[in-house]
């Protein structure tokens, strides 16, 4: 008999013991569903099922985490490699595999926005159509028709289909279907391009991996085998071709279990579709259905108020929410005369929670329609010494780090750049009054001179300090590329000495910034052949045509502060208290905009139903947002916006009101500000909370922890920026080149040297090394290493390849991977793990942590038994065999129980030593930096 947690519902119950055949489970918010999910894993798992066949789905990144994270704590049982992904993460892995049956490259990589802007507007250019390219605004509609590529590739429309149709309906002399011809011939060639630069987009991952699994049905039946239970969450964000991905995963067995509800539809803008629940039913006729209606999140009112607000919706599935938390204090509709006194009220309701102990400040979120709206909210909360962070906002090129950070590359580029030359004066390691800054570019101009010279004949310390810097900048940007110039321009103005920002918070959501920017110049290289920084500012000028502005770094959960956020942010989370603002026709519900061009109804796989209309997703949204609150809820309204006119209260209100609401005004609120309105210029200090559990840590982290806390600090606490090097980068190559080549050793395919060689030239193809310099004689080197290895025949195929681990320590999780796993014909096993450096005796690696996580994670989750454990040393081909008794194994594990209890009491010191501080790569911020 399973064992069943005594706390589930009849419901919860019927769901988690349904493990044979389709499963719908109709999961109303706030009813437990993820719970559902771990138990139903935790279930199968203890019925034999595999972790590696039990393949679970959601949406996002950190869905997946939590998912995994919960299923780690509930699951006890030994595993290898969990698959509990992402859609696209699944897709990208099974292309990565399979991919080069339909033409794709293994060594794709998913293509950037900006990169796709810049393909459509070169196909434009090229192509020039007459309906969809004007000369004087040549890329109005780059936007449009980065959108129907979109939808054409989640609704499988391949560019065959779409000019097909385009031939067809050639007589046809309308303009809309004009430019529908002319799209289909802009698809086309925008795919070609793409595919020619081994780029994906992520729908496109979806697509190929549908098209491959249809045109290749040996590979779908090996997929669906491999797989004995999908599970899904959030299965009513589908688009049709995730729905289809799902149908040919789910094989003959057809163990597919979805979890979705209609009421939290509400994402139509990237193809999702509330049919999608419809057509599961119709594709899988025997389906049983569960419905989940006990609701363990909201308190009665707050249940009751959405609960009228969506039943205007004629077309739902039918569910009826209970609240199991029982009543708490009534809806709070609260109404101002400005968007400045509503938000201002808002800030002041907030404030009172606080400091009345209602609710912590990262237990309120306040919720928006839309992005723009956040910012009179933000500075609002500025104005009342709220603590606040803002999840997912744009413009992450508007911040003030950001704009310095690009001053510096402009400026070295064109040093004619007043503004960027006034904005980097104005710095503190230059100082220059601004006054007198003013004045020197008022000479300038009056004089008819760049501005730069009038600074570097200037009497100032600062202003010559910054000539010097940027012709040192400009110098190095002669040899360098852009992303090894970021770096520099970072190390040596000490731009993130972190003592000058004021507080924790600001250091951190600085140097998050930054490392984004570092990243985002990374991943520009990776893209571009053109590295210099005349290139990456071209590129930086599409990006700002492309209107491709990135979100705001996010800071880690421990951040005390009040959440600003859109409800699209906010699905999936909870709060004690949520306000949502803005409830007037126009803003929520948002007005209804033109679709621009749209796909020729003949291409669409299925009639969406009538249900899919404007005003039932915003009211889907209303309720999402609702649904957030566990313990109160305020709706705020103003009656002035932007204009004139006097903006009518939301139909919403109405159900939302009920007869039970509590009416506010906001002038019981506000509190007339001394000596007037004061604007606050910087984000108050946002206070830390106590130090949070640490779910995970890789061994890299602990290792950097025991060589310097310091430095763990800087790297994964505040992410600063790390530079490559050209010793990890030759490292990784040639691991790359050894998994390509073992990986490719069939039973009657054995290794040749020209599997060897060709793996090891594609590994360099795919990587941009640091420095061009040395990569002529490393590439020799490493050649040499592999084929020495080859013809020692120390490369045979082995029992497992590049292996992920996840190892429990004392309630941590220490995630790895190991090189390569051998089983001997005496039926023992022996962990390899390769290295690039010079031989250690095996007496000098008993202390070796590395080779003990691998000995406990062998032992303790793959049942490895006996074992040994060995360095394979390239350079010399050279075998080292390491025995690790159990007293040391528990020496080891006692050291990463210590490197957690430091990260967690957030004890950082600095371990100085002159050989490690001269490679380091923040040794110029450190203070204790021993070089």
């Amino acid at each position: 008999m399973i064992a069943t947690r005594a706390a589930l519902t009849d419901s919860q119950r019927a769901a988690v013991e349904h493990t044979k055949g389709p499963l719908l489970i109709v999961a109303g918010a706030g009813t437990g569903k993820t719970r559902v999910l771990v138990e139903r894993y935790r279930r199968l798992r203890q019925e034999g099922v595999p972790a590696e066949r039990i393949l679970l789905l959601t949406f996002t990144e950190k869905a997946a985490r939590e998912v995994l994270d919960r299923v780690e704590q509930e699951d006890y049982l030994p595993a290898g490699e969990r698959f509990v992904l992402t859609y696209h993460a699944f897709a990208q892995r099974f292309l990565q595999e399979d991919g080069w049956l339909c033409g794709i490259p293994r060594a794709f990589r998913i293509v950037s926005e900006v990169r796709k802007w810049e393909l459509m507007r070169d196909v434009l250019l090229a192509q020039r159509p007459a309906h969809l390219f004007h000369a004087q605004r040549p890329f109005e509609r780059i936007g449009e028709l980065l959108k129907l590529v979109e939808r054409a590739k989640q609704e499988l429309i391949t560019p065959a289909e779409f000019r097909a149709w385009a031939e067809a309906s050639a007589g046809v002399d309308d303009p809309v279907v004009g430019a529908q011809r002319e799209a289909a011939a802009v698809y086309a060639e925008y795919q070609e391009r793409m595919l020619a630069e081994d780029r994906l987009d992520f729908d496109d991952t979806i697509y190929f991996s549908v098209h491959l699994l249809v045109a290749q049905p040996s590979v779908a039946i090996r997929q669906s085998q491999r797989f004995a239970h999908v599970m899904v969450d959030e299965f009513q964000d589908t688009n049709f071709a995730q729905s289809r991905l799902l149908e040919l995963l789910a094989g003959a067995d057809r163990n597919l279990c979805v979890v979705g509800d209609d009421d939290q539809s509400i994402y139509k803008f990237r193809g999702a579709s509330v049919a999608n629940l419809a057509r599961f039913r119709a594709v899988f006729p025997q389906v049983q259905v569960v419905r989940l209606e006990e609701n363990y999140r909201s308190r009665g009112p707050i249940l009751r108020a959405a609960a009228r607000l969506i039943a205007e919706d004629p077309d739902r599935l039918e569910k009826r929410l209970t609240a199991t938390r029982g009543e708490g204090t009534p809806v709070n509709v609260l109404t101002a005369a400005s968007v400045t006194d509503e938000a201002d009220a808002v800030a002041a309701f907030v404030k009172r929670a606080i400091e009345e102990g209602r609710h912590r400040a990262n237990a309120i979120a306040v919720l928006l329609r839309a992005n723009a709206h956040l910012h009179n909210f933000a500075r609002a909360l500025q104005r009342s010494g709220v603590a606040y962070q803002v999840s997912g906002g744009r413009g992450f090129y508007q911040q003030p780090e950001i704009k310095d950070c690009l001053a510096f590359l402009r400026a070295t580029d064109s040093p004619d750049d007043t503004v960027c030359l006034m904005r980097l004066l104005s710095l503190p390691r230059y100082a220059v009054d601004a006054v007198q800054a003013g004045r020197w570019a008022r000479r300038a101009r009056d004089d008819g001179r760049r501005f730069f010279d009038i600074l570097q004949e200037a009497e100032d310390d600062g202003a010559r300090r910054l000539c010097d810097d940027l012709q040192r900048f400009a110098a190095q940007a002669l040899r360098l590329g852009v992303d090894d110039l970021f770096y520099e321009v970072m190390e040596h103005t000490r731009y993130l000495d972190l003592e000058r920002f004021q507080g924790p918070i600001e250091r951190l959501q600085v140097s998050a910034n930054v490392q984004k920017l570092a990243e985002l110049v990374a991943a520009y290289c990776d893209e571009h052949q053109d590295h210099h920084l005349s290139a990456y500012l071209k590129h930086l000028d599409a990006t700002e045509a492309a209107q491709a502005d990135e979100e705001i770094a996010p800071l880690d959960e421990t951040v005390n502060a009040v959440h600003l956020m859109t409800v699209h942010q906010a699905k999936g989370l909870e709060f004690g208290l949520v306000i949502v603002p803005h409830l007037v026709e126009g803003r929520f519900p948002a007005s209804r905009r033109g679709e621009g061009l749209t796909l020729p109804d003949e291409l669409l796989k299925e009639e969406l139903p009538a249900a899919e209309l404007h005003l039932a997703e915003e009211r889907r949204l209303a309720y999402v947002a609702i649904t957030r609150a566990r313990e109160e809820l305020v709706c705020t309204l103003a009656g002035r916006y932007e204009g004139v006119k006097d903006w009518r209260p939301s139909r919403f209100l109405t159900p939302i009101r009920g007869a039970e609401a509590r009416e506010l005004a906001a002038v019981s609120l506000l509190v007339p500000p001394a000596g007037g309105l004061v604007e606050v210029a910087r984000q108050v200090e946002l206070p830390l909370n106590d130090a949070p559990p640490i779910a995970a840590l890789s061994y890299t982290q602990v290792d950097t922890y025991l060589r310097c806390p310091q430095m763990y600090q800087y790297r994964f606490v505040f992410r600063l920026p790390t530079r490559p090097k050209p010793q990890m980068q030759f490292g990784r190559i040639l691991h790359e080149a050894l998994k390509d080549a073992l990986g490719s050793i069939e039973r009657d395919k054995p290794l040749t040297w020209a599997m060897v060689d060709s793996a090891y030239v594609a590994a360099w193809a795919r990587e941009r090394f640091c420095a061009p310099e040395q990569a002529p004689s490393l590439q020799d080197l490493g050649r040499t290493y592999l084929r020495r290895a080859f013809d020692a025949g120390d490369l045979s195929k082995p029992l497992l390849l590049e292996q992920p681990f996840s190892l429990r320590v004392d309630g941590l999780r220490l995630t790895g991977r190991m090189d390569r796993v051998d089983r001997h014909p005496d039926g023992s096993y022996e962990v390899i793990d390769y290295k690039t450096g010079s031989a250690k005796r095996a007496a000098d690696l008993q202390r070796d942590l590395q080779l003990g996580v691998y000995a406990l994670a062998a032992r303790e989750v793959f049942r490895f038994d006996p074992l040994s454990l060995s360095y394979y040393y390239l350079e010399t081909s050279e075998r080292v065999t390491v025995a690790k008794p159990k007293e040391r194994l528990e020496d080891d594990r006692q050291t990463i129980v210590k490197v957690a209890e430091g990260i967690r009491a957030e004890l950082f010191p600095a371990r100085p030593d002159r050989m490690k501080c001269s490679g380091c790569d923040f040794r110029l911020l450190c203070p204790s930096a021993a070089v």
